[in-house]
């Protein structure tokens, strides 16, 4: 990559000798260089005038200009910046290599300030003010910093008395004669640096190549933007307003990607003289034409200054004057209420720069000769559709995605939803049909359009439904991480209370250190399911309480637009079609479940992936659960199984649930789980906290079964204190007085007692010796077993 920098400081270091041989016909006239302009028909010198102590120049005719020698040399040749600046380069013997850090321009002949920043600020000098001598405290500050993390400056933003705002920089300084340091409230030297809010700590950090870069006006519009959209895009800023866009070091973005979100202005005509003293209401003079807007007119010089430097650049559009605030911008979508995806669908509706692009294969010619201006667009996509060989264009899936990747109308529609897996609209197609979810409508909408307007006729539906994936897949986004990823925990400990506080949940058994774990890893869990597609997750929280108390309104108010309450059926693929796009899904009426449809719940809770064939599709779906399972009962005993509940996490509800403390405190609760994810914690419980904290709540809610206890009371006799292995024959016929002639053949007798002595802590062992029949015996007893009568039936047959 070529350092930019360098490259217009050497050629600055031999103004003199490089602009007399670009432009042979000139004359220096003091520090400038006064020549006809080449470019255009110039007969009479004056107009095209090029500094050459600091390398700027302009054609106070034609209104081109440039702030260095490379922008100058790039005009004359007809080449874009990036190409300027490589062959430069290889005339003055420089290598190519990365960005060189932040260095201070090459100081002019006068300065309008003794200061001169010094950029990177010195580490170990005495902290910024953080007062302005005049304005006090600002109500913002943002740090500027570069690549490495270095500090460069500050810039403030100050409330004024008349309820206005005043934005001034902050610099550290050193005076050009006394050599004194310290802060100075003034601007950088030129270029000046950008603002990135992703270099936020002084460590090293790098731009992510594989991202569009996003440039949007003011500090506090960057913020919001990478705050949403750092899903998708590397987010910058410049210093100083639309009047600054030319004194801004944009070498950063050579070769990007790059959009430009524009402030929505909408500025009126000004007032003339005569208006003004005649008292003319500013506000009946007619909006000014958008291209003539600051915001727009900023966005199209950024363009161009980018496009120079080899960018792909595109420019979003935005509301015309007077449908928006004046000046509204990102940060106000934010406050308005629009989601990250919807922030994104409105930043990718792009259109083309206004003004003509360079060319994309410039041919270098001798200094000082004649230049034809470049006119016309960008090279036609239309270039790239496949064709027929006797004219027209294929109806074919490759057609359909350069058509939505291309065309100006449809390009930053198309986008893969990663966690609903599937291809959606991020804003109203130019069918007519509304954003969300890309159908068969949507395919046979798509279809009519590309005949009607690219006279391409697709038969049938593959085609169509082929391109659409294919472009989806180009431009995927997860909109729970994007959530998750956007909050900014407080800091106030809310998890380990929001069952108690929100849910009015009780204790029950243990007391409310069960809550608080409970209520803690559930929700962290929840997040590590977003963020860890299929990680281990096998538990959920059952929410006890009686009709209305809004416990599944509490369910759909966490999982907000990802939520889902449609019954299950566990036995049929479609329950795993179903659980696309959902986050919180609700499985209702836990206690009218039999032990067959329990032990289901338990298998299907416990998946971590799914793997499952689509209806008329030809490859197996393989799935990692995303999900979270929350059940709801009005019972208080529902566990009909008595193995397995610890998957089960009940949690009593006496109250009315305080469903407006739980949409208050939503986005804190999942920032906070998302720290903690982050941080390490499990979400699932230890040996111990399952063993002390969890099993007793767990074994309170199953269903009684009434052997158990005439079993423990038989146990317990006091002529049993002699035995320590149990048969089961001698269960059945004296614990439980079962003539074995009522014995069933299908064993079920057998099974619950083996369950029941499980429950009691037994174990089963086998005889080593003699009939070597199998009985309970608790672990570490030894002892005389218990006989079974003389008529009783022996069976050793495992249970």
């Amino acid at each position: 990559m070529i350092d930019f920098k360098a490259v217009a400081q050497a050629a600055l270091a031999q103004a003199d000798s490089l602009v007399s041989a670009w432009l042979p016909d000139g004359r220096r006239e003091g520090r400038e260089w006064s020549a006809l302009n080449p470019n255009r028909a110039d007969s009479r010198r004056g107009s095209f005038k090029i500094n050459l102590e600091s390398g700027t120049w302009c054609d106070f005719s034609s209104g081109d200009k440039g702030g260095d020698l490379v922008s100058l040399y790039a005009y004359l040749q007809g080449v874009r910046q990036a190409d300027a600046a490589k062959q430069l380069a290889e005339q003055f013997g420089m290598a190519a290599g990365a960005p060189a850090a932040h260095q201070p321009a090459p100081p002019a002949a006068k300065r309008k300030s003794a200061w001169v920043p010094v950029i990177p600020v010195p580490e170990g000098i005495v902290s910024a003010p953080k007062n302005h001598f005049h304005r006090g405290e600002p109500e913002s500050r943002w740090a500027y910093r570069d690549a490495s993390g270095n500090l460069l400056g500050y810039v403030c933003r100050f409330r004024t008395s008349d309820g206005g705002k005043e934005v001034l920089p902050l610099v550290f300084a050193r005076h050009a004669e006394s050599h004194e340091r310290k802060w100075h409230w003034m601007q950088w030297e030129e270029p000046r640096p950008l603002y990135w809010p992703q270099f936020d700590r002084a460590e090293p950090q790098q731009l992510r190549a594989d991202k569009y870069v996003l440039v949007v006006e003011g500090e506090k519009c960057a913020d919001a933007a990478f705050r949403f959209l750092s899903t998708w895009a590397d987010v910058c800023t410049w210093s100083g307003g639309g009047k600054a866009v030319d004194k801004a070091d944009w070498s950063a973005l050579a070769g990007r990607k790059v959009i430009i979100w524009p402030d929505c202005d909408s500025k009126r005509e000004p007032l003339s003289r005569a208006e003004k003293d005649s008292g003319v209401d500013p506000d009946s003079k007619p909006l000014l034409p958008a291209a003539k807007q600051p915001g727009t007119a900023a966005a199209e010089r950024i363009a161009a200054i980018l496009r120079d430097l080899g960018a792909e650049v595109r420019i979003t559009i935005i509301p015309e004057p007077g449908e928006k605030p004046d000046g509204w911008d990102v940060a106000d979508a934010v406050e308005e209420g629009v989601d990250a995806t919807g922030l994104w669908g409105f930043a990718r509706n792009v259109r083309e720069v206004l003004s003509a692009p360079a060319p994309s294969a410039p041919t270098p010619r001798a200094a000082g000769a004649s230049r034809r201006v470049p006119r016309g667009g960008h090279d036609d996509w239309r270039s790239e559709l496949i064709s027929k060989p006797r004219g027209g264009f294929e109806d074919c899936y490759q057609n359909v995605y350069l058509t939505l990747k291309h065309h100006p109308e449809w390009a930053g529609i198309v986008a893969f939803d990663e966690f609903a897996g599937r291809a959606v609209k991020l804003r109203e197609t130019p069918c007519g049909t509304e954003p969300g979810e890309w159908d068969a409508y949507d395919d046979q909408r798509f279809g009519l359009w590309l005949a009607q307007h690219m006279s391409i006729v697709i038969k049938g539906d593959g085609p169509v439904a082929a391109g659409v994936a294919m472009i989806a897949r180009e431009h995927r986004f997860h909109p729970v991480r994007e959530y998750l990823t956007s909050l900014k925990w407080d800091g106030t400990n809310r998890l380990d209370f929001w069952l108690e506080e929100c849910m009015m949940a009780k204790p029950v058994v243990v007391g409310p250190e069960y809550l608080r774990i409970a209520g803690r890893k559930a929700l962290i869990g929840a997040v590590a399911r977003a963020m860890q597609p299929g990680c281990k997750l096998d538990s959920m929280l059952i929410f006890e309480g009686g009709q209305g108390r809004g416990k599944s309104t509490a369910i759909r108010i966490l999982g907000g637009d990802w939520f889902a309450d449609t019954q299950l059926d566990l036995q049929s693929k479609d329950a795993y079609m179903a659980l696309k796009g959902v986050w919180f899904y609700e499985i209702g009426e836990m206690d009218s479940f039999n032990r067959a449809d329990t032990t289901r719940v338990k298998g299907f809770v416990s998946s971590a992936t799914d793997r499952y064939r689509e209806p008329y599709q030809r490859r197996e779906v393989v799935q990692p659960r995303q999900q979270v399972f929350v059940g709801t009962t009005n019972q208080s005993e529902y566990f009909k199984d008595t193995t397995g509940n610890r998957r089960f996490w009940p949690v009593r509800v006496e109250g009315m649930v305080d469903l407006n403390r739980l949409r208050e405190w939503r986005d804190q609760l999942f920032a906070e789980a998302m720290h903690r994810y982050q941080a390490g914690e499990i979400w699932h419980p230890t040996r111990d906290e399952q063993e002390r904290i969890f099993k007793p709540e767990q074994d309170f809610r199953e269903v009684p079964d009434p052997w158990h206890s005439l079993i423990a009371r038989y146990l317990k006799q006091p002529e049993q204190a002699m035995h320590s292995e149990y048969f089961l024959e001698d269960l059945l016929t004296k614990a439980l007085a079962i003539a074995p002639d009522r014995l069933g053949a299908a064993r079920q007798e057998a099974m619950r007692v083996a369950a029941i002595m499980s429950r009691l802590g037994y174990e089963k062992r086998r005889q080593t010796t003699g009939e070597r029949l199998y009985y309970y015996t608790l672990p570490g007893e030894r002892g005389a077993p218990a006989q079974a009568n003389d008529g009783g039936r022996r069976d050793g047959s495992p249970l």
